[in-house]
């Protein structure tokens, strides 16, 4: 993506407007650090099956205490393998904003820039060829329980003929429950569609279920993901199919 530069000056500015208005306290700020056993997006591994350290730093106007707020971030993700695919890294800039719709459901907006340092496709006929792309994405949520996203990116990577571009538009799209439990524990389950990782632009589903546990500040996770066999026969076994996974995740 070659918005990064552009990301980093839209966050400045955000945070330059609210130091106008106000003076920015501990409160507006947050972050986590995460160990997972697969680092895995929309059913795909990112890390061919190995483990990744990630952490994030995230900025909101009001804290998290009002219903509408602007927020802004930077979130990245290192593997820890010794294969070239299961040392990927990946380093995302967002920004968006936050508003109530009813009494029960909120919206957000979010544009975020996804960039992949030093990686490429594990594909063996797209090997070399960077992949890192800006999305909007919108999300409607009810009760912090069920939500619904839809994403788009002008600039996803587009093979045709054997030629190559970064210049396709795609979709992906998906809906996620999120259920307490009580005691601490939730279960989870989500099913999506993404043409925008498949560079032929037919795209391919997946769907998840896990179940978790939050001690404190501290939340625990193991998940079950699968895909299409699609995803399968495009990108392999050793990124797409059946997958289990665990993550500690510490959020401050």
């Amino acid at each position: 993506m070659v918005y990064a530069r552009g990301g980093v000056l839209l966050v400045v500015s955000l945070l330059g407007a609210r130091g106008a208005s106000a003076a920015l306290s501990a409160d507006d700020f947050g972050g986590s650090l995460a160990l997972t056993s697969d680092f895995i997006y929309h059913g795909l591994s990112q890390t061919c099956g190995d483990p990744a350290l990630q952490g994030g730093l995230d900025y909101r106007s009001s804290g998290g205490k009002t219903p509408s707020e602007v927020f802004a971030g930077v979130w990245g993700s290192a593997g820890v393998g010794r294969s070239a695919c299961g040392q990927s890294r990946e380093l995302d800039l967002y920004t968006g904003l936050s508003f109530p719709v009813s009494e029960d459901s909120s919206a957000t907006l979010t544009y975020t820039h996804y960039e992949y340092p030093g990686g490429g496709y594990t594909l063996p006929h797209l090997a070399g060829y960077r992949y890192d792309y800006d999305a909007l994405e919108g999300q409607w949520s009810w009760r912090d329980e069920l939500s619904m996203s839809l994403a788009w990116t002008p600039d996803a990577l587009h093979l045709h003929y054997e030629s190559f571009a970064r210049d396709r538009s795609a979709l992906s799209y998906g809906l996620q429950l999120h259920h307490p439990l009580g005691g601490g524990w939730s279960v989870t389950a989500g099913v999506g569609y993404d043409a925008i990782a498949d560079p032929s632009g037919t795209g391919y589903g997946f769907w998840n279920a896990g179940l978790g546990y939050a001690l404190g500040p501290v939340q625990l996770t193991a998940d079950f993901v699968d895909t299409s066999g699609r995803a399968t026969r495009v990108f392999g076994t050793y990124v797409a199919g059946q997958r289990v996974l665990a993550t500690a995740v510490w959020r401050f």
